[in-house]
């Protein structure tokens, strides 16, 4: 009998969605094509649906918080992000496959940092919480999805420290491949297909025959637009045929997100330096997936600048693959595993953190050395048959067929997991208290 797989969509699904909805439609649509027998369910919260989902790859589903227990109940493999605390509970006999493909604590401690709803007691309050959650997951766990080598190290550490890697554990396989594993994000299947303008010829001063520099996706706290922005200012000042557009920036489903401190500044540092709407420009709304392919086919070149940090050590840029899917050269800072691949295979070029001259050169670089911007075109279009959604989840793909989780048994998890969540419901009680009385 063939299994029955429910993925947990957490974030928005439909036509507008970033990175998580994303990621799990393309999983279940692999999961659908390559686990064959076997039958998948994408379950969305009925208030993040954006959209139609008429394009889904199986069958989606509206859940709420009392809906989401039947849908688990109805399945063998559930794959989330996060699961409710007591799903384990309920549910000692299912199999959890925990995609932690992103680094959610240190994402939030950079978020809130510049946030003043957030003082150093309420920061260190929340990350307590969190904490306590994130143990609460890789307790549940029967089987870790991770982004990159470095996130895996990092959660086989965390799960080494709360017991979760015994010596049968290590015994039944020493590279622990078969409890956490690499499973990207991948580069979108369509062919490359410019299907309308919507850019070039469209936006105001911005001619077909311009220079197109695109930053796809929003602004958060740890990027770095000013040092773009800076260097864009020396590059206009010596030709007016180059313009940046920055595209997507309330994100879906949370759109205050993406609209903070970092992209207000943005927008007045571009004023103030005299270039917006002459020679850089902003789409606030978020783009939908399907429409982002004509966005990405018309840049001639894409630019992420970020700082340096924790975050960027742990990250994988996945806005950088939908970039490498339309063979754009790429300029980003240095540090983040993606980086790291256009620094080696030169996919395009790498600069310091806060070096304006180094973009502004880099950005030259690309539009007058024309032979090189060909050869990172071509290393592109090389490479990305590596970076396809089938490859980056084949290790979720052979679990599902296989099944063979070597995490600790369900009976020793058992008391730890009701451990972890009562010291989180007294943290979450606690925490909610202090938060009204502050009120008061």
């Amino acid at each position: 009998m063939g299994k029955r797989i429910l993925v947990l969509v957490g974030a928005a699904y439909g036509e507008r969605m970033s990175s998580p909805g994303i990621r799990a439609h393309h999983m279940a649509r692999v999961l659908v094509d390559r686990v064959s027998g076997s039958t998948v369910t994408l379950a969305v919260p009925a208030a993040s649906v954006e959209g139609s989902t008429a394009g889904a790859p199986c069958r989606v589903v509206r859940y709420t918080k009392l809906s989401v227990v039947r849908e688990m109940a109805n399945h063998d493999i559930i794959i989330a992000t996060s699961f409710p605390a007591y799903a384990l509970l309920f549910f000692p006999r299912k199999t959890f496959v925990l995609d932690f493909f992103t680094q959610y604590l240190l994402e939030w401690m950079e978020a809130s940092k510049d946030d003043l709803a957030f003082d150093a007691v309420r920061r260190r309050a929340w990350l307590s919480q969190a904490r306590k959650l994130l143990n609460i997951q890789l307790t549940f766990a029967d089987f870790v999805l991770a982004a990159s080598e470095r996130q895996r190290d990092a959660h086989i550490g965390s799960m080494m420290s709360l017991g979760l890697v015994s010596p049968s554990t290590h015994t039944k396989d020493p590279s622990l491949r078969k409890l956490v594993d690499i499973a990207p994000h991948g580069v979108r299947p369509d062919p490359l297909e410019h299907t309308k303008h919507v850019v070039k010829g469209r936006y105001a001063s911005i001619k077909e025959t311009d220079k197109l520099i695109l930053w796809n996706g929003g602004i958060i706290s740890w990027y770095d637009p000013a040092t773009l922005i800076h260097a864009l200012a020396e590059v206009s000042r010596e030709r007016d045929d180059v313009k940046l557009l920055f595209v997507g920036a309330s994100y879906p489903g949370l759109e205050n997100l993406g609209l903070g401190n970092r992209f207000r500044e943005a927008v007045e540092l571009s004023r103030e330096l005299g270039l917006y709407n002459r020679n850089i420009f902003f789409d606030i709304g978020w783009v939908s997936y399907e429409e982002m392919k004509n966005y990405t086919l018309e840049a001639d070149i894409s630019v992420c600048t970020y700082f340096e940090g924790m975050e960027t050590n742990f990250s994988l840029r996945t806005r950088f693959l939908d970039i490498f899917w339309a063979e754009v050269p790429l300029i980003c800072t240095q540090g983040d595993v993606l980086a790291d691949l256009v620094n080696e295979h030169r996919l395009g070029l790498t600069v310091h953190e806060r070096d304006v001259a180094g973009v502004a050169q880099a950005i030259r670089r690309l539009l007058d050395d024309r032979d090189y911007y060909e050869e990172c075109k071509r290393n592109i279009r090389a490479i990305k048959s590596c970076m396809t959604w089938e490859v980056a989840l084949e290790p979720l793909v052979r679990f599902c067929r296989d099944g063979d989780s070597i995490a600790r048994p369900k009976s020793e998890r058992m008391g730890p997991l009701i451990s972890r969540i009562a010291g989180h419901e007294i943290t979450r009680r606690i925490r909610t208290l202090r938060t009204r009385l502050l009120r008061v």
